[in-house]
């Protein structure tokens, strides 16, 4: 796996966190240094973290069962749980970032980013919280879990041009790439953000979802599920379609 800087998580706190969770801490950092925040300036418990991943610490899950079987049970290691469970990005991150709030994941697979941002204003507009940091993190591109979404059919088998393999729109597309890494927000209230002179980078302004409740993994053929959560957010957002002037959509 490619490196990245680990510099703010620290060395002494890489063993204890699969790659999911560092990204998640770094994502983080940068995000609140992007907002001007940092611990000094909250109250603590009215900070919440909400961090989407649809594996967890897969690369925890391989690695230590690996040992189990090669080397028996007392190798296996002490902080596995710890490591692996999804919500281990949000804790850390409440840790590395002193916040006391609400702290959780959430998982729908390829949404659990864009759900983590949805709960993270519920707890905003509920007044739980006056500040959320939220995002989604991602690190499952492992030997296991590539193979199976190989045999699942789900990645692109243009291994002749890797620079074209990914191309969610083209007739001729036959699967998705592999990826990993973070993104994370901060999330707070307009009149708080303009209280400490802040202005914001955008406005969430409404979020909606659905399940169509028709398949595993194929969606429904005339994106019935899709319609109703982009009218349940048109509506939260007090909007109608022709205000809408971009869509970004999931690409596989």
């Amino acid at each position: 796996m490619p490196a990245f800087d680990t510099g703010v998580v620290g060395r002494r706190n890489l063993c204890r966190l699969d790659r999911f969770a560092q990204f998640a801490v770094v994502a983080a950092y940068e995000a609140l240094a992007d907002a001007g925040l940092c611990a000094a300036d909250w109250d603590a418990t009215r900070v919440g973290v909400v961090i989407g991943s649809g594996m967890g610490g897969v690369a925890t899950w391989e690695a230590q069962h690996a040992r189990f079987l090669t080397q028996g049970p007392q190798s296996v290691s002490s902080v596995m749980i710890p490591k692996l469970t999804p919500n281990s990005a949000a804790g850390e991150v409440a840790l590395a970032c002193k916040a006391r709030g609400p702290s959780f994941a959430v998982s729908t697979a390829c949404a659990s980013g864009a759900t983590a941002v949805a709960a993270a204003k519920d707890l905003l507009t509920s007044g739980q919280c006056d500040i959320v940091i939220a995002g989604g993190a991602e690190a499952a591109s492992t030997p296991l879990t590539v193979a199976a979404f190989s045999n699942l059919g789900a990645l692109s088998r243009r291994c002749a041009e890797p620079a074209a393999a990914s191309r969610p729109f083209d007739s001729d597309r036959d699967g998705f790439v592999m990826a990993e890494g973070a993104a994370v927000l901060v999330l707070e209230r307009a009149e708080h953000a303009a209280a400490r002179g802040r202005r914001p980078r955008a406005l969430l302004a409404g979020c909606g979802s659905a399940s169509d409740a028709h398949h595993p993994t194929a969606p429904h053929p005339e994106g019935a599920g899709a319609q109703q959560a982009i009218r349940a957010a048109l509506l939260d957002a007090g909007l109608a379609s022709g205000d809408v002037d971009h869509v970004n959509a999931h690409g596989p």
